[in-house]
């Protein structure tokens, strides 16, 4: 099921139809017009109801705004979201993927890009990574969104997740920021390279927590690499 937060009904019938004609069938909660808090609940108990596998979410919502509603998705989840929006701002964009969105698309949309973007993400969701993977002293549950070192564990954010599997995935050798930013985003070209920074930089402040300051390697001119 693909859940569908829009509060203009005209397009969340436009969405629901063009999921439906492709295979996806969609809902969406029947009430827009709450407080954040409510919305938020009311996609909570959706979720625990129902085998959600994506979430295509307005920014500008009544009484709500669905950046901080994607925040607050990803603090109890790693369901995968797509934000859907006539806000053309790029700090908006940037926004939507610092709060843990997968991807964007602005209003007015191509319904095939659309839907190329959905069936891209839910392929890969269907792809299950290993449940854990491990670099040095470190053990990346991959499922549950976890890193252990030391005797301590650190919850992850999706991003977090995705930088650490991959930088795992290829441990003890050079990852450029080009394919990490292909990988995390699929489409480079509109992801400046800041975007990347600022989620590594955040990345590493966590990780000192645990004890692991010094697992991301940053080798000048070529890339980052965590040791095998």
């Amino acid at each position: 099921m693909i859940l569908i937060v829009e509060d203009n009904p005209n397009i969340r019938e436009e969405l629901s139809r063009c999921l439906s004609l492709n295979g996806h069938p969609s809902a969406g909660p029947a009430d827009f017009n709450c407080t954040q808090e409510e919305l938020f609940d009311q996609v909570r108990k959706l979720m625990e109801e129902n085998p959600i596998e994506l979430l295509l979410l307005d920014i500008n919502l009544q009484e709500c705004d669905g950046l901080k509603l994607c925040r607050e998705i990803r603090s109890i989840s790693t369901l995968p979201i797509i934000f859907v929006t006539g806000r053309a701002d790029e700090t908006d964009e940037l926004s939507g993927i610092l709060m843990g969105g997968d991807d964007f698309i602005r209003k007015p949309y191509s319904i095939p890009v659309l839907m190329a973007r959905v069936n891209r993400i839910l392929a890969r969701k269907s792809q299950a990574p290993a449940e854990s993977v491990f670099a040095g002293c470190a053990s990346l549950n991959v499922l549950m969104g976890q890193i252990s070192a030391h005797g301590a564990t650190l919850e992850l954010s999706k991003n977090e997740v995705k930088i650490l599997y991959y930088l795992f995935l290829n441990k003890g050798h050079i990852v450029s920021k080009d394919s990490l930013i292909e990988y995390l985003w699929e489409n480079k070209f509109y992801v400046d390279e800041n975007i990347l920074n600022v989620n590594l930089s955040r990345l590493r402040r966590r990780l000192k927590e645990i004890g692991l300051q010094d697992l991301i390697i940053t080798v000048p001119k070529q890339g980052l690499m965590v040791e095998s």
